[in-house]
């Protein structure tokens, strides 16, 4: 779902409507606005967060593996001409080797993993 609007409230705190959600979106203090919500980068970082716990636990209740909950930590480490990003993936349950190394594995598969690790090309239009 395209997120449907950005609109200023104040200074550089933004409201988002996405799918029927409200976002507030702003920058720190020291970077100018009053800290009302994350940055941006925040957001990125919990979209993958967010994909990797939801794209293991939907492969976990499909497959009937007992993963009763994980624990996603994403940091960006790097921005610039090269950039890294951390995640540390810490799996809940009573779980075999096996099925700890297939989570694993589907982790590497979120479609926010795919479309970082790829990149797009991002085409913007003035209306």
């Amino acid at each position: 779902m395209p997120v449907e609007s950005t609109t200023r409230r104040e200074n550089l705190s933004f409201e988002i409507s996405v799918s029927g959600h409200k976002l507030i979106a702003d920058v720190s203090e020291k970077l100018g606005g009053a800290n009302e919500g994350p940055d941006p980068h925040d957001y990125l970082q919990a979209a993958l967060a967010a994909c990797t716990a939801i794209t293991m636990q939907m492969y976990a209740n499909r497959k009937g593996i007992p993963l009763t909950s994980s624990d996603i930590k994403v940091q960006i480490i790097k921005e610039g001409l090269e950039n890294q990003i951390r995640r540390e993936i810490k799996l809940i349950g009573d779980l075999t080797e096996e099925q700890r190394t297939s989570l694993f594995n589907i982790a590497e598969k979120c479609p926010i993993h795919h479309l970082l690790q790829r990149g797009a090309q991002i085409e913007s239009h003035l209306v």
